[in-house]
């Protein structure tokens, strides 16, 4: 970390045309508009011609996944998922899953994510690639068993734990933990039961698939005369935080339960889309006071992990499934890829999304002059409806400069590149 000083910078949340200077010190914003006592800056960054917002939060990937991008296209889901990626998946080698997080995280950094909530397979890999990136991230070991004595479950379990340990030898990792039961077609319910019991005894948070597809959820009616939602409440999996992906499906009931305490829902449409899996319903999750946000889940997917595309077609998607305009306006849509993200990680020693004193130093900065932004009539409609990622000029996470000038100033793109061609040779 080191003191800096953007000059001149036009914020996001403040009226057009208000231009002011931005100080940061220890990973946190230090001041806005007027230079704290005693600071000195190490870098500045000259903002005139940029735009200054908090960095968006992926609150959904399988960023190792990335190798796999544009292999398994237009297929159905379970064809897609069983007979294609996991084959590839099990054949998987560290080093490949070390370049795979590299490579998206490269991506995201590109495009303005400063902050992944991932499910790995490869946790150790995801670790070590944040923390030569300086990429901060929730980071689960993906984990599949049938009950409590399921070997195979024990050493995920384990592998999770190891993990957890090695990262407190890597003094530049930025993340932090949670358990990651897959699914509920993939863990027994004595498994999740007992994932359950660990993650409150530890004190840990859950993330887990959930309601993704019509087949989970009428299989889960068949098998347990319950919804997937009110199965892994019953299970516990809710008395922790929990942060659940997809919630696709959805019946009356399954709002209230929502509602509780730490529990947020992830949204990712293109990965909805492509898969055809539909829409979430996310118009009616915010009504009822649902802590959504907002995910791009991973390249094998989407085929892009690029949060600005994933706001737009969130906001187009559901203005246009609903038939209703007024929907998900620009400044919710903000909120949602923002600070509920930040929300949903739920780490105390870090109050993040906003650009206010004391707040975490995880910016970006976007060229006021592109063509897509001009006229200049509301910038938060502009972020909103008019962005691709790509005008991303400056990354900051945790009050290092990862992108200065479109230039990766940690990640060594021409190499990452080299790795992912030698990785995917033999698929």
């Amino acid at each position: 970390m080191s003191t800096i000083e953007i000059k001149n910078i036009q914020i996001l949340q403040e009226e057009k045309g208000i231009r002011k200077d931005v100080f940061i010190e220890g990973g946190r914003i230090a001041g806005i508009g007027q230079k704290p006592e005693g600071f000195s800056a190490e870098e500045v960054i000259d903002g005139s011609h940029k735009v200054l917002m908090p960095g968006l939060v992926n609150a959904h990937t399988h960023a190792y996944m990335s190798v796999f991008r544009n292999y398994a296209d237009d297929l159905p889901f379970t064809e897609w998922l069983f007979e294609k990626i996991d084959p590839l998946e099990s054949r998987m080698t560290s080093e490949q899953a070390y370049w795979g997080n590299m490579l998206s995280i490269a991506e995201m950094i590109r495009t303005g994510t400063t902050c992944f909530v991932d499910m790995q397979m490869f946790p150790r890999m995801a670790v070590k690639a944040c923390a030569d990136s300086g990429m901060r991230a929730l980071i689960t070991r993906g984990l599949v068993g049938s009950d409590r004595h399921d070997e195979g479950g024990i050493r995920r379990l384990r592998e999770a734990f190891d993990e957890m340990e090695y990262a407190e030898s890597l003094p530049d990792a930025n993340v932090s933990f949670a358990l990651g039961p897959h699914a509920i077609y993939t863990c027994g319910e004595d498994f999740l039961r007992y994932t359950a019991e660990i993650a409150k005894e530890k004190g840990l948070m859950i993330n887990i698939h959930m309601s993704e597809t019509q087949y989970e959820y009428e299989t889960c009616l068949k098998e347990h005369g319950r919804t997937p939602l009110a199965y892994i409440e019953s299970l516990g999996i809710l008395d922790v935080p929990a942060i659940l992906a997809h919630c696709v499906y959805l019946a009356e009931e399954d709002y209230a339960i929502l509602k509780k305490p730490g529990v947020s829902v992830v949204t990712n449409p293109a990965s909805n889309m492509k898969l055809g899996n539909g829409f979430a319903p996310v118009p009616r999750m915010l009504r009822e006071g649902i802590n959504v946000c907002l995910g791009t889940d991973g390249a094998s997917s989407n085929n892009a992990l690029n949060m600005f595309r994933e706001l737009g077609l969130m906001t187009l998607a559901q203005k246009g499934a609903s038939k209703d305009s007024l929907v998900l306006k620009a400044e919710e849509t903000l909120r949602i890829a923002v600070e509920n993200g930040y929300k949903a990680i739920q780490d105390g020693d870090l109050p993040g999304g906003r650009i206010e004193e004391g707040y975490s130093a995880d910016l970006i900065l976007l060229d006021e002059e592109a063509p897509n932004f001009q006229p200049k009539h509301n910038w938060k409609a502009a972020v909103a409806y008019s962005s691709t990622g790509y005008e991303v000029t400056d990354t900051i996470i945790n009050g290092k400069i990862v992108m200065r000038d479109r230039v990766l100033t940690t990640i060594d793109e021409e190499r990452v590149n080299y790795e992912i061609a030698k990785a995917v040779e033999n698929f």
